[in-house]
Order: C-alpha cells, then structure tokens, then sequence
C-alpha cells in the first residue's frame, strides 16, 4: 500500500493507446479539419471564377448581338429615309399591294424586316406607315432526334 500524503502528485501514468486515444490525436484531427476546409475553400473558389468568366463570355456575346442588330436597325432607317425621299420626288414604284418590304442582316441566321405600306397623298402629310418590325430567322430550326426518355410504363 502506499502512504497517504497531502500532496497530489497526479494521475497514475498512462500507457498510449490503454484509452485508445493518444496524445497527439487532437493535433492529427485538427490537421485534417484544416485539410478538409482549405480543399472546399479552393473548391468555393475555381467555382466561383468559372463562374464569373461565364458571365463574361456571355456578356461580351450580348454585346455583339446588340450591337449588331442596332447596326441593323440604322441601315434599316437609311432605307427608309431613301424611300420617303423617292416618293417625296415621285419616283418611287409603288408595289401592287403598296407595301414595302426592308431588309437588314443582323447575323448570318437572323434578318431585321421593315413592312411599309404606301400611303395616298390624299390620305394626310405621311406617305408611309411604318406596319411592323421584327427580328426573323433565314433559316429553317431543324431539331435533334431528341433523347428517349422513360415515360414509366413496362
């Protein structure tokens, strides 16, 4: 037996691993904890640069759509205002069904069209309307074969 004194001196020494957890235990899961937070954090952040060069790409390509249908948009004025100066001289031939259609290329697959209907000159100061205005396709959409999906029966 041992002599009992006033003074602690501790608990009994341990072996490592008699509790199955060691001394270093608490550093080792701390280290993978860190691991763990700086891969999800690198992660995070190529996501949010692909992301981010995405948008730029989509961007710069609305800006060119844009900018290419407001080019066609003025070439589609200019015909217009070279129209009204020819039936303001009266040498503009005035189709059968008296509308005017005006064309401006705006990509290799889309075209800006003007439909313009001749006035009478009895008919007020215009001599034009300006009927509709619209961004049309030149080429025909031909769809995939698609992807066969499951409709759930047997």
């Amino acid at each position: 037996m041992r002599a009992k004194t006033d003074r602690w001196e501790g608990p009994p020494e341990q072996k490592e691993g008699v509790r199955g957890i060691s001394r270093g235990a608490g550093v080792g899961m701390a280290s993978i904890l860190l691991i763990v937070m700086v891969l999800a954090f690198t992660t995070f952040g190529v996501l949010s640069l692909v992301s981010a060069m995405t948008d730029v790409r989509m961007s710069r390509k609305s800006l060119a759509t844009a900018a290419a249908y407001y080019q066609a948009e003025e070439e589609l004025q200019e015909q217009l205002a070279q129209l009204d100066a020819e039936l303001l001289a009266g040498t503009a031939e005035i189709p059968q069904q008296g509308l005017w259609e005006l064309k401006a290329d705006v990509q290799e697959i889309q075209q800006l069209l003007l439909i313009v209907e001749c006035k009478e000159p009895s008919e007020g100061e215009g001599r034009y309307q300006v009927l509709w205005q619209r961004l049309v396709n030149t080429v025909e959409w031909n769809p995939g074969p698609g992807v066969n999906i499951w409709d759930g029966g047997m």
